[in-house]
This record gives C-alpha cells, structure tokens and sequence, in this order.
C-alpha cells in the first residue's frame, strides 16, 4: 500500500480523472424532451455500475502501486462506452426516421418533429471520456518517467576512476614526448669524427 505522502502528480491525477470518470455516470448521457434526462447508472440497471466499479479500481490500483493496470482497465472502459455511445446513436437516429415516417400527413407532424429533435446526448459524455483519455495518457506518462529514474546513475567511484584515467592518460602522453625528444639525432652542426690521417 502506498503512503499518500509518496504519491507523485501523476498518481494523483489519475485518481481526479478516475473520481470524474465516476462523476460521469451519474450525469446526464441521453436528454429527452418528456422523460427528462437519463444517466449511465440508470437506477443501477445500466452499464455505467461497471464503469464506475472500474473507475473505483483505478483507484485502487494507483494506491497499490499498479499504475500501469490502470492505463488498461481505463481503456477497456473506454471501450465499452464506445459500444454504448454506438448503440445510442444507431436507436436515436432510428426513432427520429420512424417518427418521421409515421408523422407524414398529420397536422401535429410539426411539433412531433421538433420533439424528436430534441433528444440528444448528454453532457456526461464528457467527463466519461474525459476520464478516461486523461487515466490512459498519465498512466503512460508515469511509466516513461519510472523508467527514466530507474537508469544507473554515475558513482563516486565511477567519476574518480574516470578522473584518474583522464590523468593517466595525461601522464603518458606526456612521457611519450619527452621520450621523443630524448631520440631526436644529433644536431647537423656538431664535427663528425675523423678516421683518416691527420692532414698537415
């Protein structure tokens, strides 16, 4: 179990995003004109009570130290509200072409008309995938960052042993010069030796 003390920023935001990824199932997802507007939840009969167990998990996962897990139960999530999302919008573009079709010729096709258009999403939308878009990329975002602090840093030992070859490096070059210089022939202007007679 992590101390809350230890949590870093990233552990943090992915429990905000978690807690609003929550909050989005008990927002509007679908306005109606009579009914009024419906939530993910739906009394607990809905798909959102899966959405919100998970979002509680993420949490869990955070605190226990599995940040990772929750990039992937954040996008299985995502997932499946995309599937909602689809299902929504294929009935609701259903139910305005009957009403349409059934209207043709009544006087009250007008206001019918209008009433179907005003069915729509809700705003909870946003928070669900806002949730879990920000899970997903902080979950990432903190594993880059593990593990570029888990690279090897440089001892005390290393440095000084790396010193001390720059030195002996130094040293040596520094004697192959003055060895150089000590095997240099002699100067052109010294008298060569004589080996024959002495001339008179």
């Amino acid at each position: 179990m992590i101390d809350f003390e230890d949590l870093t920023p990233f552990d943090a935001g992915i429990i905000f995003a978690a807690l609003v990824m929550a909050l989005g199932t008990f927002c509007p997802i679908v306005t109606l004109p009579v009914v009024g507007s419906v939530n993910y939840v739906m009394s607990g009969n809905g798909d959102g009570i899966f959405i919100a167990i998970g979002a509680l998990g993420v949490v869990a996962l955070v605190l226990t130290g599995y940040r990772r897990a929750t990039g992937i139960v954040a996008g299985a999530g995502m997932i499946w509200m995309l599937i909602t999302l689809a299902k929504i919008v294929s009935l609701l573009a259903e139910a305005r072409a009957k009403l349409d079709h059934s209207m043709k010729g009544n006087p009250f096709g007008g206001l019918a008309k209008v009433m179907a258009n005003s069915v729509g999403l809700g705003w909870g939308w946003v928070l669900l995938f806002g949730g879990a878009i920000a899970i997903i990329v902080l979950s990432f975002a903190a594993q880059q960052t593990r593990a570029v602090d888990k690279r090897p840093a440089k001892s005390e030992r290393d440095t000084a042993d790396e010193g001390i070859s720059r030195a002996d490096a130094l040293i040596a070059e520094y004697v192959a010069g003055l060895s150089a210089q000590s095997e240099r022939p002699a100067s052109s202007t010294a008298h060569p030796a004589s080996f024959g007679k002495r001339l008179r």
